[in-house]
């Protein structure tokens, strides 16, 4: 996983200037740079490097067939050269034009084509068209081909480079190529225009995503909290199936350094500036300053952690946490550091719920927006389930998008825990998705619905509500029952990316 100096990089949409002078915002948090300390980048920011071929065939001389009709003008080896030069400098062009998602970077376009010769039955694809792209192949995480016969230059470049080839841009016959592949080992896909492609692009990149995810085990207690049984218990399983590592730091680790961040006169400074810009942007608060600057010390503290061992990802126990007496030593909750977190596209679970927090993973990936998670509530009368917990993310929009309208509340009424709360009564009308994992961490249960509305800017604890309206509130109740209790959320209806998801990475999707 590499490693990125802040000061000299681009994050979120901020410049990240040399000096070190920031302009902090609640969704820019690596962006905040102390002493000499680098972060990982988000994995949801993984690029996707895609080679896309145009290919076709070019015959020795004209003639027609059975396969092969036309002007005969149309149908020289001069008029096929010229045609498949102009279908690579029309495929570049629509390459460089076309709005892919942030992430998904096009390598340069080429050219590899079949070649006929009059009498011979045997259609030709030299290995000299095929090492055109043995430069480019290191880079390349994905094909993708469109042209005349592709789907034996699918086949070739499946056997040649064992990376994952896409057919595009071609009728519903393209569907001959990903059948073919998948029956010899190789990871072929079809996909119909432009639009279906990009879909299945982001698809990809959220996998590889994941590959790249390590996960920040803060815990004294092992895998599966006490408050949440229906956690993944096997974390080792999620490294061998599905790549995201993970690290292990345990609380005699931890707290010692938040303390020594304490005393520190720089680290003090910097969180007070943080505290200081963050209130500014509050539309209300019920805390002090200092208050605020206590979250702000646990939040630097995982900054920390996440350098030391190179993780872009969190989560902590909560009940063990409160019990150990460390929030009430040290006036803080992990409340504001899992929504600042998720704002930079970094999964943070609250309860160290692994279930929810690789639903937060799959979903964050693929739709480039941070994830809300909560416990359930569900009306079988009328079909409406509502969330609550009160770590909500203020750029439910987008990473890249601006901060939504939003309040710091406290979570103890004791005046400590900053948490930064959403207004989500103002989204009514937002269509969302829902999903978790189910303990073994093979299944993943996703619905879609509706925001109606949303309540909880005051209050303490876990008093954050959104209310959604989703198809069937009995089957996701029973469902449920298989999968454990809390939701991640995210803006949009991503169901389907989803499913492709599960198909690439090999887990069931179960749809409510």
């Amino acid at each position: 996983m590499t490693k990125t100096k802040l000061t000299r990089r681009q994050f979120v949409g901020t410049t990240a200037l040399a000096t070190g002078a920031l302009t902090f915002t609640p969704g820019s948090i690596m962006n905040f740079f102390y002493g000499s300390e680098t972060y990982p980048e988000s994995a949801a920011f993984t690029p996707l490097r895609v080679k896309f071929v145009q290919t076709g065939v070019i015959h020795e001389k004209a003639y027609e067939g059975s396969c092969r009709t036309g002007q005969l003008k149309d149908l020289t080896m001069e008029a096929e050269t010229n045609a498949l030069q102009q279908a690579l400098a029309d495929l570049t062009s629509q390459v460089d034009n076309y709005k892919f998602q942030k992430g998904i970077q096009p390598l340069k376009t080429e050219e590899v084509f079949l070649w006929v010769e009059a009498g011979n039955p045997e259609i030709i694809l030299k290995n000299e068209e095929l090492e055109k792209l043995s430069k480019d192949d290191p880079e390349t995480d994905v094909y993708v081909v469109t042209g005349g016969l592709p789907q034996y230059t699918c086949l070739r470049i499946a056997e040649r480079y064992k990376k994952p080839v896409i057919l595009a841009n071609v009728p519903g016959w393209g569907l001959d190529a990903p059948a073919g592949l998948r029956v010899l080992g190789y990871e072929g896909f079809f996909a119909q225009d432009m639009d279906q492609l990009a879909r299945n692009l982001a698809v990809f990149r959220a996998r590889k995503g994941i590959r790249h995810t390590k996960f920040l085990n803060l815990t004294n207690f092992g895998v599966v909290p006490k408050g949440v049984i229906s956690s993944i218990g096997d974390i080792d399983f999620l490294k061998e199936q599905y790549g995201m590592d993970y690290q292990t730091v345990n609380y005699n680790e931890f707290f010692p350094e938040m303390d020594r961040l304490l005393k520190d006169k720089e680290i003090k400074a910097k969180a007070e500036k943080l505290t200081d810009e963050l209130m500014q942007g509050a539309s209300k608060t019920n805390m002090t300053r200092d208050d605020v600057v206590y979250s702000f010390y646990f939040y630097l503290t995982v900054l920390h952690f996440l350098d030391k061992y190179a993780c872009n990802s969190f989560g902590v126990e909560c009940f063990e946490l409160c019990s150990s007496l460390n929030p009430w030593n040290r006036r803080f909750t992990p409340c504001m550091t899992h929504s600042l977190l998720k704002n930079a596209g970094f999964p943070s679970a609250c309860e160290k719920d692994l279930s929810a927090l690789m639903a937060m993973a799959v979903m964050m990936y693929i739709s480039h927006k941070p994830a809300y998670m909560g416990n359930p509530d569900l009306d079988l009368q009328s079909d409406i389930l509502t969330l609550h917990h009160s770590d909500s993310p203020t750029k439910m929009n987008g990473f890249d998008q601006p901060d939504d309208y939003y309040e710091i509340k406290s979570f103890t009424e004791s005046g400590f825990g900053a948490t930064l709360r959403y207004d989500y009564n103002r989204k009514k009308g937002q269509p969302v998705t829902l999903s978790r994992f189910d303990p073994s961490g093979k299944k993943i249960l996703i619905t879609k619905g509706e925001i109606t509305g949303g309540t909880g800017l005051d209050g303490y604890g876990c008093s954050q509500k959104v209310s959604i309206k989703i198809p069937d509130c009995r089957k996701m109740q029973r469902k449920m029952q298989d999968f454990g209790h809390h939701l991640a959320m995210v803006f949009e209806d991503w169901t389907e990316e989803i499913r492709d998801l599960g198909d690439l990475m090999g887990f069931e999707v179960v749809l409510v």
